[in-house]
């Protein structure tokens, strides 16, 4: 257990998410309707760490931030930022921790603009002095998707505007900054043409869809030969914090299982334990009362369990342990 605890979903999100064939086809369909706007091969990673120092009230401050994955896209001569960032719970004051990160890279690339110009001593009037810059240097626009993975719909705000209560009079002169936030429960929207990304999006619209009991039995009957990649599998584990499935999915790296195999791993697994199997308390109380009614009725012994089978999704080699 103490092993299993250590696991945190950050870190195997992001591994997924650095594939650019998986960051690429998440991009263009929640972006642009699954046409394909963005290339892999045209993706590179960038540093994460947007700190800086800044200038507050005479006083130098030192603001830190990392962002979980930033990737240049770079198809020709055009530039721009892809950022993702993974979110597990619903933040209510997102626009602005967004805009924050969005403004350090932004002022981090004047700052890296004006260096280059104080090497090249190639400026010229007060203008260009006191800001660094001239007027065609040009910065990177920033696209930064918020990967939302929490179960509940997402209920924080999707711009600046969403946290204030602004007078009609001054709406024109208060500029709004808007965020672009995916639901992860909502993947079975979209037609994702990534293997992994199908795979993926499959598993947490099951898990999602059925979350008051997830009928195995049923998962095994519509999906029986599934298999999927074993890093796939550790980022829905990592997805609906359900850190055994992670631990499983690392114990088996190297290739693709069959999933029906790897989804025994969650049946002991705290928070998605009622998801699997249903609320257990009581169970084999339950099972014993309805096993005595139907002998009573005179039920075949075949039928009675069948019909445990049936009506409490288990499968025929559970019933000793209840039965016994």
């Amino acid at each position: 257990m103490a092993e299993t605890k250590k696991l945190k979903p950050d870190p195997v999100l992001k591994a997924y998410w650095r594939n650019n064939d998986r960051f690429a086809d998440l991009f263009n369909q929640i972006l642009f309707n699954g046409e394909e706007r963005i290339r892999p091969e045209d993706l590179f990673d960038l540093d994460t760490d947007e700190s800086n120092v800044l200038m507050v009230s005479d006083e130098m401050k030192a603001v830190s931030r990392l962002r979980d994955l930033v990737k240049k896209l770079a198809p020709g001569i055009e530039l721009v930022i892809l950022g993702a960032e993974n979110q597990m719970e619903i933040h209510h004051a997102m626009p602005v921790r967004n805009m924050l990160n969005d403004s350090l890279h932004y002022t981090k690339e004047c700052k890296s603009i004006e260096q280059e110009h104080r090497k090249t001593n190639d400026l010229s009037g007060s203008a260009d002095f006191l800001s660094g810059m001239t007027a065609d240097d040009r910065i990177t626009p920033i696209i930064t998707l918020i990967i939302y993975y929490g179960e509940e719909p997402w209920s924080g705000p999707d711009s600046l505007w969403d946290m204030m209560d602004i007078p009609d009079a001054f709406k024109p002169y208060i500029d709004n900054y808007h965020i672009h936030v995916f639901q992860v429960r909502n993947g079975d929207n979209y037609t994702f043409k990534n293997p992994d990304n199908k795979d993926f999006f499959t598993l947490i619209s099951e898990f999602y869809n059925h979350s008051s009991r997830f009928k195995i039995n049923e998962f095994r009957e519509k999906y029986p030969d599934m298999t999927i990649y074993w890093e796939t599998l550790a980022a829905v584990g990592a997805a609906t914090g359900t850190t055994k499935l992670i631990k499983y999915a690392l114990t088996h790296k190297g290739g693709r299982m069959n999933m029906c195999t790897a989804l025994q791993g969650l049946i002991d697994e705290g928070r998605i334990d009622g998801r699997l199997e249903g609320h257990r308390e009581g169970i084999e109380e339950s099972i014993e009362k309805t096993v005595l009614i139907l002998k009573e009725l005179g039920i075949p012994k075949n039928i009675i369990y069948s019909k445990i089978v049936e009506n409490f999704d288990l499968s025929k080699d559970d019933l000793p342990k209840y039965l016994s």
